[in-house]
């Protein structure tokens, strides 16, 4: 913006008022401060203390894009921390002011930064001045500064009223004249004005200044007890009355059309009128709104007053009728008025003469023709004329008058073309019916009013406009397509206003088969209008809107991201729209938790729509930076967490929350609730590397380890959302190992191991727990088997004949893991009670075992049993080669004659020790008695496997056999 009123003097106008007028400081400091507001309001911005909120320079950045419609660019700091950057900010403003031809005098961006009220103010001034008031003034070539131009343009408001403003202080004081300023520009808003009493200058001053913001849309920038102050300052004056030099009416107000009046009939014509004869007259105020006419006749000079009569009481409200009656000869004055403004051509001047030759004329004899009065081939703004020939119709001159379509006089040209000729041409602004009214000596032609009806001669609704919706932007150079192939023949006419009002340079072509193009090159934010005439008929549903935005705007830049925890390992996609966003470069940028930069892909589904994947392989924080023209979009941040949450997840079931064991052969049945670990559907399967493929993946997997270190089969089963149920059997008693995770990582206390007991393959056999085979004295035994049950504790409680009181104390060996031999003593006689847990479970079921100890000599076995007899003789042992557990066993020891020495160390009066040693190294009950030189050992045997016989005489053994070839004890 280059503003070339008088610059020099304007400055030093400014610099007089800064260092002078430093009583006015508190005033001008509250006008600009509203000034600025009523423009930051469009920001949603509000400035409280200029001296403050404008030391980081964003206010003014924001003030400076809304005046001048332009962007400042991206070159400052949004966000401004430090001193270094909220002055950078404020060089921004004064070099963009630089470059928009607004000069900058004694006055320093440190100044604003710092404060200084005084300059501050001469820079909000400098602002006003370029933007509100010189705008106004650009095409007043009149001489003067801008003060007195300004003044100038506020007079032309004011002349209806025919009053005139000296100067920007005192003549505002008492609100009369603002007032009548605003009823000129809205008359009929303040009827009253002239009567306003000049005492009540506040209440003068605000019921103007409320009005003019209602109805104007004037702000009041200034307080009412500013203006009405005798130290009124004339900046903020100047500032205030300069928004009424391009203000509008709104719609709806309380106004009249005084211009809108017309006053018709010889009354006012004077064409015809006799002394003495009435002169009769209509005002049509029809269109004029809400208000009164007043009709007054002043006569010659030195006559009595006239005397009208008019009233409104036709069929037509706001038509009045009337009449005077003129006495004497000479000129009168018709003085219409309504609301107190004259209606156009007011006063009337009439001149009545007595009788004579003058008014002898003849309307009939006047010839008019031309298409001024038929409308053939005209258009709107051509040329429309006719000739009126009127030299044989009387002494007496033509009048015209031209009403368009609107009831508004037209502006038409008159050309004397000899005498008693004339030349008359009209241009009709716009298409519809026009009256020509054509009176002579006072009275109309024949056929006057003429009805000219200016019609198009093409159908502009045909003409079609094709990418005016497109989004512009500037720095483009959008082409616009206009079809009017079917609308007849006509020629294209358009026009281009941007935002701030200036007329905008386009180039229109055409290929002279009815296409046009229409190519513009906007330098303006916001919205532009183009309206479109085709054979003098606006195009229809214009003037139409182009909206143009800055060259880029990443604020339009919208980022879709669902949801900000993602899951580990899972591709996560957010999409980007910048469609209305303009042109820019968009940059996308994923940082993991230590700042590195993680891989994207990019996918373009259109132009600006883009979708965006990546896959986090860590778990923790993600920032996603976009960025877009090299400005900050966004900065989000996703937390990546694993698919499953182990922590949540619970398993329960047999085995797992319970030192309960599992049993072999019983199926073994689990639940695993994972409805609180994840969102959505969850994969859980048996870990068995021969059925995964490469591409497989499970959220969770299961893995049963048995005690030969093999894995389990599972049964995997979805019983609701995210519970499933997993069931196997053991096969094998033993440890099992439970294990469940996820991505290698185990599930919270996994490994869980299990138990699993095969109690159905326990043995449990021997004459410890029989019925019969125990003899009171011996003690006796029997043997669990658990070597295939698992490893468990055994035990046993034994409960004796009686009253229980007597209870034998067990001796538990183990010779080989899991085969137990129990071993205890039987020292009465008659039933006891066995009982033998291994583990928690009961070997007897609940019942316990009841072996019977019987009280007979060795020598007295029962019949049932076999006696197998044993003979050692001369160092040899003779003997069946086996005998059953079932048997008793005589083992027959006797010298041979050669030993006879042996004999008698080892006779009857020192008895050898014989020993049975059975197969675990374990001694056979046995019982020796002596015949001559025979010993008897009577042994009974409980275990089977091979035995031997050890005879003990003196200090050194004699074995005489081994019973593992020839003594096998067999069950």
């Amino acid at each position: 913006m280059t503003t070339q009123v008088n610059e020099d003097e304007r400055q030093c106008y400014l610099d007089d008022v800064i260092s002078e007028n430093v009583g006015w400081i508190r005033i001008q400091e509250k006008t600009f401060k509203r000034w600025m507001n009523e423009h930051l309001k469009h920001r949603k911005l509000e400035v409280e203390d200029i001296t403050e909120d404008l030391n980081d320079g964003l206010a003014l950045i924001n003030l400076l894009e809304v005046l001048s419609h332009k962007s400042i660019g991206r070159n400052y700091t949004k966000k401004p921390r430090i001193n270094a950057q909220k002055m950078e900010n404020i060089v921004a403003t004064f070099n963009f002011m630089k470059g928009e031809g607004i000069k900058i005098v004694n006055i320093d961006s440190t100044d604003i930064m710092q404060g200084n009220m005084k300059l501050t103010l001469g820079l909000i001034w400098t602002l006003i001045f370029n933007y509100q008031i010189a705008a106004n003034l650009k095409d007043d070539n009149s001489g003067g500064g801008p003060k007195k131009k300004l003044l100038n343009k506020i007079n032309q408001k004011l002349q209806p009223s025919g009053r005139k403003a000296k100067n920007f202080t005192g003549d505002w004081n008492d609100g009369t004249l603002l007032a009548c300023l605003v009823n000129c520009i809205a008359p009929g808003l303040i009827p009253n004005y002239t009567i306003l009493n000049p005492d009540d200058k506040v209440e003068n001053v605000k019921m103007a200044m409320d009005l003019a913001e209602t109805w104007l849309g004037v702000p009041k920038l200034l307080a009412p007890e500013d203006m009405a102050s005798t130290s009124a300052d004339d900046l903020s004056n100047m500032t205030y009355l300069s928004g009424f030099l391009d203000c509008k009416v709104k719609e709806g107000a309380p106004v009249v059309y005084p211009n809108r009046c017309i006053a018709r009939g010889p009354g006012v014509s004077g064409v015809g009128l006799l002394p003495g004869k009435p002169a009769t007259f209509e005002i049509d105020a029809s269109k004029c709104g809400a208000g009164d006419v007043v009709v007054t006749v002043d006569g010659p000079e030195g006559s009595d007053p006239v005397k009208v009569e008019y009233s409104a009481g036709g069929d037509t409200p706001g038509v009045y009728t009337g009449s005077y009656h003129p006495k004497d000869e000479g000129e009168y004055t018709v003085n219409v008025t309504f609301c107190g403004v004259d209606v156009p051509k007011a006063p009337f001047k009439v001149k009545i003469y007595n009788d004579g030759p003058r008014n002898k004329v003849d309307p009939k004899k006047v010839k008019v023709e031309g298409p001024g009065l038929t409308g053939d081939m005209i258009l709107p703004d051509e040329n429309a004329w006719f000739k009126i020939n009127y030299l044989e119709a009387g002494p007496a001159e033509p009048k015209v008058e031209i009403v368009g379509p609107d009831s508004q006089p037209i502006a038409f040209n008159v050309e004397q073309d000899g005498k008693g000729e004339q030349y008359v041409s009209y241009k009709p602004p716009k298409f519809g019916m026009y009256n020509v009214a054509v009176n002579f000596g006072g009275m109309p032609l024949p056929n006057s009013p003429y009805k000219v009806k200016i019609s198009p001669k093409v159908d502009a609704s045909k003409v079609k406009v094709a990418g005016l919706a497109q989004i512009v932007r500037i720095g483009d150079s959008p082409v616009f397509n206009i079809d009017t192939t079917t609308a007849g023949e006509g020629k294209m006419e358009a026009q281009v206003v941007s935002p701030s009002g200036k007329l905008l340079d386009f180039v229109l072509d055409d290929d002279d088969a009815g296409h046009h193009t229409l190519k513009i090159n906007p330098s303006e934010m916001g919205t532009h209008t183009i309206s479109l005439v085709y054979g003098k008929v606006p195009v229809p549903h214009g003037p139409f809107s182009v909206k143009v935005r800055p060259e880029s705007e990443p604020d339009k830049v919208k980022v879709q991201i669902e949801n900000s925890v993602i899951r580990l390992g899972e591709p996560t996609k957010f999409k980007i729209d910048s469609t209305e966003a303009g042109n820019g470069d968009l940059v996308v940028r994923i940082l993991d938790s230590l700042g590195n930069e993680v891989e994207v892909d990019h996918d373009q589904n259109g132009y600006g729509l883009d979708t965006f994947t990546f896959t986090p392989k860590k778990e923790g924080d993600y920032v996603v930076d976009v960025t877009f023209a090299g400005e900050p979009v966004t900065e989000a941040r996703l937390a990546a967490e694993p698919r499953l949450k182990l922590d949540k997840l619970n398993i329960f079931g047999d085995g797992l929350n319970s030192n309960k064991p599992l049993k072999v052969g019983e199926e073994c049945k689990m639940t695993i609730d994972a409805s609180r670990a994840m969102t959505g559907d969850i994969v859980i399967r048996e870990k068995d590397p021969n059925k995964m493929g490469a591409e497989d993946h499970a959220d969770l997997e299961l893995l049963v380890v048995g005690p030969d270190g093999r894995p389990v089969t599972l049964e995997i089963e979805e019983s609701e959302p995210g519970v499933f149920k997993v069931a196997f059997t053991p096969d094998k008693a033993g440890n099992y190992l439970f294990v469940a995770e996820s991505e290698g990582v185990a599930a919270p206390k996994c490994p869980i191991p299990l138990k699993a007991r095969g109690l159905k393959s326990v043995k449990v056999y021997g004459p410890g727990i029989e019925p019969s085979g125990n003899l009171c004295g011996f003690d006796t035994h029997f043997v669990v088997d658990a070597r295939e049950a698992g490893e468990e504790q055994l035990f046993v409680d034994i409960v004796g004949p009686g009253t229980g009181e007597f209870k034998p104390v067990p001796t538990i060996t183990e010779p080989k893991k899991g085969l137990f031999n129990i071993k205890y003593d039987v020292s009465l006689h008659n039933n006891y009670d066995v009982n033998v847990k291994y583990g928690e479970d009961s070997l007897n079921q609940g019942k316990p075992y009841k072996p019977k100890v019987h009280t007979h000599s060795v020598g007295a076995f029962p019949s049932t049993r076999r006696r197998v007899e044993i003979q050692i003789t001369h160092l040899s042992l003779e003997a069946p080669s086996s005998c059953s557990v079932d048997d008793y066993i005589d083992i027959r020891l006797k010298y041979a004659q050669r030993f006879k020495s042996t004999a008698k160390v080892c006779g009857p009066a020192q008895p050898p020790t014989v020993k049975v040693i059975g197969p675990a190294r374990k001694l056979v009950d046995t019982k020796t008695s002596v015949k001559d030189s025979t010993y008897k050992i009577r042994a009974s045997p409980v275990e089977v496997g091979a035995h031997k016989v050890v005879v003990r005489c003196s200090d050194s053994d004699l074995v005489y056999g081994s019973f593992s070839n020839m003594f096998e004890i067999t069950k």
